[in-house]
């Protein structure tokens, strides 16, 4: 079973991360790009627990971290999406899953991590953040995890649940 949520998180991550920087970092869209990666890592923390999430966080932080374009500090990203991972993953009842309510904190998340990124690569000493750009950043970040979330959450629940179906021995 470990196996298969493993394969199925890193798969997931690495077609996230490589759609975002490949596709979605193309469109040329106002403000920030569509964070694919926020909304995966959230999915799968609603799909599949907790640590699963902080699981997935983290590779997703390291894959974003070093795949060029990359010019924030290693493991910056990599310490947010755990945390977005492991909050996410405890956040959500089981009774509130409406994709509205889902919705909204995948939402909160991706603003959250322009934030966090900002707010972590300031305090060790990138000068790389303009903070008069973080809150248009913020905002649309949050609008496009907003548009993403339905469709990726949704698409994640099924894939966690094929992968966690056990096949019985013949």
């Amino acid at each position: 079973m470990i196996w298969r949520q493993s394969i199925l998180i890193g798969s997931l991550v690495l077609i996230a991360v490589i759609v975002q920087l490949t596709l979605l970092s193309r469109l040329g869209l106002p403000g920030a790009t569509p964070d694919l990666v926020v909304v995966v890592v959230v999915a799968i923390a609603f799909a599949l627990g907790p640590a699963q999430g902080a699981a997935a966080g983290f590779a997703a932080g390291l894959l974003i971290g070093v795949a060029p374009p990359a010019d924030s500090i290693i493991g910056v990203n990599a310490i947010v999406y755990v945390v977005i991972g492991i909050v996410t993953g405890f956040l959500i009842d089981p009774r509130d899953r409406t994709v509205l309510v889902m919705s909204g904190i995948v939402g909160v998340a991706a603003a959250f991590a322009v934030l966090g990124v900002a707010l972590l690569d300031t305090i060790l000493g990138s000068n790389r953040v303009i903070w008069g750009q973080v809150p248009l950043l913020v905002l649309t970040s949050a609008l496009y995890a907003v548009i993403l979330a339905p469709l990726v959450i949704l698409g994640v629940g099924r894939l966690a649940k094929a992968f966690a179906t056990e096949v019985a021995p013949p």
